[in-house]
């Protein structure tokens, strides 16, 4: 640890230099008034009051380099500001299929899952070029001159359900189904979620241990790294567990959030699905158990399936390999004599260690978070006067005069504090502004004010400088008057700046207020800053989210692509316009549709209507005065992999398709749930 020393240099920033200060000080005074002040020595009354002044400026400087934390813990934090934790800034919704399998590895009763890609459309689909027609493909041998189309961006969730706790296939199933639905990318959807069927396999063996070696505690260790081979499990790692191997907080909280911790990136590669399982494999593991000399014989076979296989073990799509303990059969040899183990208590400690090795409790909040540590509150607005600096001969300090002062005294006195007054307003002003950082970064929906101001505290026995009326209302309202345009202004380049901070913009453009509704110039600024307001707060959601699909699952949930897109134009949730978002992929073929005859899809411009595609639809009365600049936001903010067209309805018939969509999601849900997961449908619990 480094000495602690006082550095006899100057302070790094001049703020904080008396010295400096009042050098230059003495430089403006003798450009300013050189020719009739000549002396700038220190015993001149003049030059005591500069030195008064760089002493209260080098104060303002030492306050303004308080931690930041500090500054903004004054007059209790000025409320919600966009300083997000790392939790809240650096993860994000799903986007790969890792955060997909991330986001069912965390639910308590999974213990391994795998996102595939689904081998084909349901029902079957075929396109006609010349007729420009799209159907469903009821025949075994399709019709010439067609081909078939598989939507792109359906997938399949396979879940291994975890053996160390007792909760029920189907309750794991909707669980896990909403959590995807509530993290579905955006234009994907899952076509299905397989829960396996355990495969217990046994394995038969007969291996050779060290003479100084106990065959317990060789058994306990071929059960665990066969089961490990054989099933390998995802590990997850606490914030300290995580740092303490070194991951960079970035690393750290790449992904989702999750509840479990983090996803210990080591195991996740490696836990990938078996379609097979080779002797050589478990050869190779038993042998690194330390005290296994040599593998005399070896078999693997299906727990209750006379069938051994010497080579190689094909495993079912359909089902979840896992190591049978009770069913293996693993015989010991030292020193050509058989060895005697109570296998029993062998598979009692196993599953012991597997329930603490693999069970991972749900954490706080607060234990898969970097918390910052909380200001203190320093008072930075507390401001002395500068008479209280200066020499009692002034006689304008608190008692500086006697009782017995003749008038002419107090009135040149009286006289250097009104010239005083104008200098302590303005500094005092300065503390107060320093005081009202908080409130400048706050985000909440407050008084727009971005000018602060505090009065001067003075001597109740003095005279009174100010008009006695004059209060800090009155002050406030000098300073900046409430809900002036200028004020406004100021608080929109504020938050213009916050938003800069996240690379964001929200358009300053006062005709898409006016075209979402008539207002005078400064209701739409105010709509304005209320629009960079709402989405400073949702920073996390709207940045994380932009890629996330509406949860159909649960009624009323929508893209947050949507209140991006609305934000950036500048209309706040309590605007009274609503436009569409359609993703094409929920508009694909159901089973139900086969016992349609007719075309499912007359006119197609195209094979695939549905993949990475979506419309967004806007009222009609946008398109003349806005179709360049909501064409514009909305290629900006669609994710670049997406195809997105616009189209304009007028009121009647975008009410009509409004009400129809909304059947449709009820329909899809009630589909989704009660059909192909088969549970029954409801609200889903939040995600994490």
């Amino acid at each position: 640890m480094d000495a602690l020393s006082i550095s006899t240099g100057p302070p790094e920033h001049p703020l904080l230099d008396f010295t400096a200060l009042l050098r230059q000080g003495l430089s403006e005074l003798e450009r300013l008034a050189g020719e009739q002040w000549t002396d700038f020595n220190a015993h001149d009354p003049g030059i005591t009051l500069l030195e008064a002044m760089c002493y209260a400026l080098s104060d303002l400087g030492y306050r303004t380099f308080h931690p930041i934390p500090d500054l903004l813990a004054e007059a209790g934090g000025g409320g919600a500001t966009c300083l997000f934790t790392p939790a809240q800034a650096l993860t994000c919704r799903a986007i790969t299929q890792d955060d997909l399998r991330r986001i069912v590895l965390d639910v308590p009763g999974v213990k391994n899952a795998w996102i595939v890609r689904a081998d084909g459309a349901s029902p079957p689909l075929r396109y006609d070029p010349a007729a420009k027609t799209i159907s469903i493909d009821r025949d075994a041998t399709p019709a010439t001159n067609t081909e078939p189309v598989i939507p792109g961006g359906l997938w399949r969730v396979l879940v291994e359900k975890s053996d160390l706790q007792d909760i029920d296939a189907s309750v794991l199933k909707r669980t896990v189904a909403e959590r995807l639905y509530a993290n579905r990318p955006l234009c994907e959807d899952f076509d299905d979620i397989v829960m396996l069927d355990p495969m217990p396999i046994a394995v038969r063996a007969s291996v050779e241990i060290g003479e100084t070696e106990n065959g317990a505690d060789v058994l306990l260790g071929i059960f665990e790294r066969v089961s490990a081979l054989i099933s390998p499990s995802v590990g997850f790692l606490t914030l300290d567990q995580a740092l303490a191997r070194g991951f960079s907080t970035e690393e750290i909280f790449e992904g989702p959030p999750l509840a479990r911790g983090f996803v210990d990136p080591a195991t996740l590669p490696q836990a990938e699905r078996r379609v097979a399982l080779h002797t050589s494999d478990v050869i190779h593991e038993i042998m690194n158990v330390p005290g296994v000399r040599a593998i005399r014989s070896i078999r693997l076979a299906r727990a209750g399936d006379a069938v051994e296989e010497p080579w190689s073990l094909t495993l079912d799509e359909t089902g979840a390999a896992r190591l049978d303990a009770t069913a293996s059969n693993i015989e010991f040899v030292k020193d050509r004599q058989p060895v005697v183990v109570d296998t029993a208590a062998v598979i009692r400690s196993y599953a012991s260690r597997a329930r603490a090795a693999r069970l991972y409790p749900e954490l706080a909040p607060i234990d898969r978070d970097l918390i910052p540590r909380p200001g203190q509150a320093r008072d930075v607005a507390n401001y002395l006067p500068i008479e209280s600096d200066l020499p009692r001969l002034y006689g304008v300090g608190a008692g500086a005069l006697p009782d017995s002062a003749d008038d002419t005294c107090k009135a040149q006195a009286n006289q250097l504090r009104g010239y005083l007054a104008v200098l302590d307003q303005l500094l005092a002003n300065e503390f107060a502004q320093l005081a009202h950082v908080a409130s400048l970064f706050s985000i909440d929906d407050g008084s727009p004010r971005t000018y602060a101001g505090q009065l001067v505290d003075t001597d109740a026995d003095q005279d009174p400088i100010l008009d006695v009326d004059f209060g800090p209302d009155q002050l406030a309202e000098l300073v900046e008057p409430e809900g002036s345009p200028q004020a406004l202004q100021r608080r929109n380049r504020l938050l213009n700046h916050l938003l800069g901070r996240f690379a964001e913009t929200v358009t300053d453009d006062p005709q898409l207020s006016e075209a979402s509704s008539p207002l005078n110039a400064t209701a739409a600024t105010a709509r304005l800053l209320q629009a960079k307001r709402e989405f400073l707060r949702r920073m996390p959601e709207l940045g994380s989210a932009r890629g996330t699909g509406g949860d159909y699952l649960a009624l009323g949930s929508s893209p947050a692509l949507i209140d991006r897109i609305r934000l950036k134009l500048g209309w706040p949730a309590e605007s009274d316009t609503r436009f569409l978002l359609v993703e094409h992929i929920l508009l694909r073929a159901l089973p139900e549709d086969e016992i349609n005859a007719l075309p499912l899809l007359a006119a197609a411009p195209r094979a695939d209507p549905w993949t990475a595609q979506l419309t967004f639809i806007f009222p009609s009365r946008f398109k003349q005065q806005l179709e360049s600049i909501i064409q514009r936001i909305m290629r900006e903010e669609t994710p670049a992999h997406l195809t997105a067209y616009l189209l304009w309805l007028d009121p009647d018939p975008l009410a009509a398709f409004a009400a129809t969509y909304d059947d449709l999601l009820l329909a899809l849900q009630q589909h989704r749930l009660a059909d192909r997961l088969g549970v029954k449908a409801g609200t889903p619990e939040p995600s994490p």
